[in-house]
C-alpha cells in the first residue's frame, strides 16, 4: 500500500517556489555552462573514479545534465542504472542501462525519461548515486520535489556507498529545512564547489 502524502511543512513549500523561480529565470545558455562544470567537477571526484556501479538520475529540463557524466560511465566500463519510478507505489527502483538512445528509453506520464526494459539492481549493489533536488545546504541538506522517492531509497544503499547531490550553485542555501524523513548526501556538487559533510544515511 503506497503511503500517505505527508503535509508539507511552510519552510519548505516557500524555498521549493524561491528555488523554481530561479531555475526558471536561467538561460538555455547559463544551464548548459553550468551543467558542463558542475559535472567535470563530480567526474573528477575520487569517488566517482573509484565506483563501479553509479546510479544517474535523468534530468527535467530544469536540472543540471547528466549526459557528460552519463559519456564517462559508459567509456570507462562502469556499469549505469538510472531510476524507473512506480507513481502509484510511490516506489523507485534502479534499473541497469547500455545506452540513452530512444530505442532503449522512454517517457513516463510525469515527463521523467525512464528504461522502457533492463535489469533492476538491488540497491546495496551501488558504488555511487547521483541525486538532484531544487534546494541543498552544504551540509548535506537537499529538498526535493515532495515525493520522498530519493529519501527512501537512499536509506535502502549500503552505508559505504557514496551519495553526490548534483545542482547549480543558485540551488544552495545556508540551511534547507530537514525532518527525520529527510536523508542527507555526502557531498554536494555545482558548478563552482565540491562540499563534504558528515552526513549519515541512519
Amino acid at each position: 500500500m503506497a503511503e500517505a502524502p505527508q503535509p508539507v511543512p511552510p519552510a519548505k513549500h516557500a524555498l521549493r517556489e524561491t528555488m523554481r523561480e530561479r531555475l526558471a529565470a536561467m538561460t538555455k545558455t547559463e544551464r548548459r555552462e553550468a551543467s558542463s562544470l558542475a559535472c567535470a567537477r563530480l567526474i573528477n571526484l575520487d569517488e566517482f573514479k573509484h565506483a563501479s556501479v553509479v546510479m544517474l538520475y535523468m534530468p527535467l529540463a530544469a536540472e543540471v545534465d547528466t549526459t557528460a557524466i552519463a559519456i564517462r560511465t559508459f567509456q570507462t566500463g562502469k556499469t549505469i542504472c538510472v531510476p524507473r519510478v512506480d507513481w502509484e507505489r510511490r516506489n523507485m527502483v534502479a534499473v541497469e542501462v547500455s545506452s540513452f538512445d530512444d530505442h532503449y528509453m522512454e517517457t513516463d506520464e510525469h515527463g521523467v525519461r525512464t528504461p522502457a526494459g533492463g535489469r533492476q539492481l538491488v540497491p546495496t549493489s551501488i558504488d555511487l548515486i547521483v541525486v538532484p533536488a531544487l534546494a541543498f545546504d552544504t551540509h548535506g541538506n537537499r529538498l526535493g520535489r515532495g515525493g520522498g522517492f530519493y529519501d527512501r531509497f537512499l536509506s535502502r544503499l549500503r552505508r559505504t556507498a557514496k551519495t553526490v547531490g548534483l545542482g547549480y550553485d543558485i540551488q544552495i542555501v545556508d540551511q534547507v529545512p530537514a525532518d527525520e524523513r529527510d536523508v542527507q548526501v555526502g557531498i554536494v556538487v555545482t558548478d563552482r564547489r565540491v562540499s563534504h559533510s558528515r552526513s549519515s544515511r541512519v
